[in-house]
């Protein structure tokens, strides 16, 4: 049974480790696009629809906006993304405070009406590549590229100690250094014969 729950907790250590990899991927790529974005022409673009959500985290909470984006020849190219913006105002946890209807209208206006004006950045070579304009504007590249870079870390590691915690690795390791020894004692014993014989 101790066998079965240590395996257990490995699986599951690796599994986390390669979802926060998966993440971590994400957001290099992420990253990687808006580091590109910044050579790209800026475009007009129309919202179609704009949303905005609380987010909870253990010690607060957040606005976080979705909108859905037309744009290029008739607006007949889509793009939607989600981000949480810059001065999305931030609430301390405990209890969560109430926000009136007419202030989360407020905000929902202000951020939708500021990523309509901004428009988009898009490839001139792959038209189906977009960005917000503001995203690439505020250098978010790094932030995700940070998050990219921690969240790696944070698997790898979790991929190592499920690895080192495997049931059966560390009995592994002991026969393979007593099969080292042995051989090396063989080897000891052949060379101490051949030793005697020259002697002789």
């Amino acid at each position: 049974m101790k066998v079965f729950f240590s395996t257990i907790r490995s699986i599951v250590l690796i599994l986390v480790g390669l979802v926060v990899l998966i993440a971590a991927i994400k957001g290099l790529c992420d990253a990687a696009t808006l580091w590109q974005a910044r050579n790209w022409p800026a475009v007009t673009a129309r919202v179609d629809q704009c949303s905005l959500d609380r987010r909870y985290g253990k010690r607060d909470s957040w606005w976080e906006v979705t909108a859905a984006f037309s744009y290029g020849n008739g607006f007949e190219q889509h793009y939607q993304e989600t981000w949480t913006p810059p001065d999305s105002p931030r609430y301390s946890r405990g209890p969560d405070p109430v926000v009136n209807s007419s202030e989360e209208e407020a905000l929902a206006r202000k951020f939708c009406a500021r990523a309509a004006a901004g428009g988009l950045r898009v490839s001139a070579d792959h038209p189906s590549l977009a960005w917000r304009s503001e995203a690439v504007e505020t250098g978010e590249w790094k932030m995700d590229l940070g998050m990219g870079l921690g969240f790696s870390l944070a698997g790898l590691l979790l991929i190592a100690v499920g690895v080192a915690l495997w049931p059966g690795r560390e009995a592994a390791v002991k026969s393979a250094k007593a099969r080292k020894l042995r051989q090396a004692a063989r080897a000891g014993r052949e060379k101490a014969g051949k030793s005697r014989r020259a002697d002789s």
